[in-house]
């Protein structure tokens, strides 16, 4: 029986590990991305466990990561969609970001597992037609950053099986040898949020002009954290993040945060470790309050001690580990699941 084969090749490779797992990417045209890097961290770490994990794009043309992370993400597997690269069975595994609802339809009858990467909780909605979820497109796991951001999907898809990978901040992430210097360091989802940020505060603190700011866009992840642990503070303006990865590096640097609180506030987020506005209109007032207290050396001790707290409550290598017990404990129940159908598929031995 052909259907019998197939089942038996699709095992042979699950337990050989030849399965191959693609994580669907989005071209930034070089652009630094906290999503895009996620997807690189999980092909890495698979690749490094034996399995055949790939970065996916949508075009023939990629732009890549060689201008913001090292080479050696350069050079982990690629596969792209136009090429007609996307070949799978019902021993692979297609990671689809959020973002990519638009795909949903296309994969939908394709034979391999299909599991959604929510990292931002806004984009959820944004591509899906009205009364369709992902259930419908045959889709019925999903990984998150966060627990809040994982209750907040069971809302929508209440049947979707939701797991947890909390990210990882590199080492890399780490104090200045040398005194902070007085510069303010920017994170903003919106460039236009970053200008007004910057001419609104010499406008209102016409002391400070001699203050610099510097947009951290652009910079390759370790030249941005070098930025950021020179920064005397660093400003957080991201209302729809889920894990709020800016903050927690400045926090690893030693570099208090000064931010506007999220919608969907994480659970390492408390009132005493970082500067925090509850208002966006006030966030330039809190920003001048808090640089005639680093000047005068005013700044309260709590504020580090309460830093350092947080980052020392990080999980270690979660998202190494996390991501590979993820697919190890997944294949193992494909195996166990196709065990079953294939014996299900056998004739019945005749007994004399």
């Amino acid at each position: 029986m052909e259907q019998l084969e197939q089942l038996e090749n699709a095992l042979s490779k699950l337990k050989n590990k030849e399965s191959k797992l693609y994580f669907l990417t989005q071209d930034t045209v070089g652009n630094a991305a906290a999503s895009v890097n996620t997807n690189y961290q999980y092909v890495k770490h698979l690749n490094e466990a034996g399995y055949k994990a790939y970065i996916l794009h949508e075009k023939t043309e990629y732009k890549g990561v060689s201008s913001w992370l090292d080479e050696e993400y350069s050079n982990l597997p690629h596969a792209n969609i136009e090429g007609g690269e996307l070949k799978v069975g019902p021993q692979d595994f297609v990671i689809i970001p959020e973002l990519f609802g638009h795909v949903l339809e296309q994969l939908k009858d394709m034979p391999c597992t299909k599991i959604m990467l929510s990292q931002c909780y806004d984009y959820i909605l944004e591509t899906l037609q009205p009364g369709f979820g992902w259930p419908n497109y045959n889709v019925h796991k999903c990984l998150t950053t966060t627990e809040e951001q994982a209750a907040h999907i069971k809302k929508f898809f209440p049947s979707v099986e939701t797991t947890v990978i909390t990210p990882t901040i590199p080492e890399y992430f780490k104090d200045s040898e040398k005194p902070k210097k007085p510069i303010i360091g920017v994170h903003t989802r919106d460039q236009r949020e970053t200008m007004k940020l910057i001419k609104g505060f010499y406008l209102q603190n016409p002391q400070f002009k001699w203050v610099t700011f510097k947009d951290l866009r652009g910079l390759s992840r370790k030249d941005f954290a070098k930025s950021l642990g020179e920064c005397c503070a660093s400003v957080w303006v991201d209302r729809i993040s889920s894990y709020g990865t800016f903050p927690l590096e400045s926090m690893k640097c030693k570099t208090p945060v000064i931010g506007v609180l999220p919608i969907m506030k994480p659970s390492w987020l408390t009132n005493e470790n970082g500067v925090w506005a509850f208002d966006e209109s006030k966030l330039i007032e809190v920003l001048g309050n808090y640089m005639k207290n680093w000047l005068e050396d005013s700044l309260p001790d709590s504020l580090y001690e309460k830093m350092a707290e947080t980052v020392k409550a990080l999980p270690k290598d979660s998202e190494r580990e996390g991501i590979i017990s993820y697919f190890d404990k997944l294949v193992s129940d494909k195996i166990s699941e196709m065990d079953i159908s294939i014996n299900k598929l056998k004739p019945v031995e005749e007994t004399i």
